[in-house]
């Protein structure tokens, strides 16, 4: 069996080549950088845009689409009618979005799809590491509630999505608990050795600073999304166990991997 990764170079998609490689299934990669390829794989140069090489003679796909923007992907996903395809969505995917778009354009070229939707990455955190080092994390709702997940338990679930039977199957792919961004930090500051607390940043101020970065309408999503996490934390889900026969690794894990 030969499976294509995309973004073999990121968080999961790493993981997910050895996890392959690991069984002994054959794996090519579709990178940019070919310098930054992984070992022992075949390597196809190129952009998610165009597949048509990448995607010749292989099985099944691990499909990441890198933009919020949807357009182009019905004519980029062309070369994979009828292969097997994993894709990593969002946990909103069903409120449509660029997440239900591209389910709904990899459900139009085949019949054997897999959804892993994320409710958020671990990695995620790692943008507060220079606030962290310093002991004091600054950013808006401390104390909503997040069951962020280990990038290794989502590559796990890709694995056996990829070379086992789970066509048509949707998974909500979380951590093991809801830890509220202040708690987060806090776990963070310890695997470093060096006590980390939350700030409460003002809303107006952190929108101001969100829509530079990431844009408008990015900025008023995400804090209303964040807002509403203070009373409804993100669900926990046992898929991981269930789909791994694991389970899902807990945040102090993963903290004490990346910042220790």
């Amino acid at each position: 069996m030969t499976v294509l990764v995309t973004g073999a170079t990121g968080h999961t998609g790493r993981h997910v080549v050895r996890g392959l490689l690991d069984v002994g299934a054959d794996v090519r990669v579709l990178v940019r950088d070919v310098a930054k390829a992984p070992a022992d794989v075949e390597v196809v140069r190129g952009d998610i845009t165009d597949l048509t090489k990448a995607a010749q003679g292989v099985d099944a796909v691990y499909l990441l689409w890198p933009s919020f923007d949807s357009e182009g992907i019905e004519r980029a996903l062309k070369p994979l009618v009828g292969k097997k395809i994993v894709y990593l969505s969002a946990m909103s995917a069903d409120q449509g979005g660029v997440w239900g778009d591209v389910e709904k354009a990899v459900e139009k070229v085949t019949d054997d799809w897999t959804f892993l939707r994320v409710t958020g990455l671990a990695t995620n955190t790692l943008g507060w590491m220079d606030q962290v080092k310093n002991g004091v994390v600054r950013g808006p709702y401390g104390q909503a509630k997040r069951s962020l997940v280990h990038e290794r338990d989502v590559a796990d679930m890709a694995v056996k999505a990829l070379l086992e039977n789970h066509s048509k199957q949707v998974y909500l792919v979380t951590g093991p608990e809801a830890l509220t961004q202040a708690a987060q930090v806090k776990i963070i500051g310890d695997a470093l050795g060096k006590p980390a607390v939350w700030e409460e940043q003002p809303i107006a101020e952190a929108k101001t600073q969100l829509s530079q970065q990431m844009g408008a309408e990015f900025a008023t999503s995400a804090l209303g999304y964040w807002a509403s996490l203070v009373a409804e934390p993100e669900p926990v889900s046992l898929d991981v166990a269930q789909v791994t026969g694991h389970p899902a690794r807990p945040f102090e894990e993963w903290a004490g991997e990346h910042f220790s």
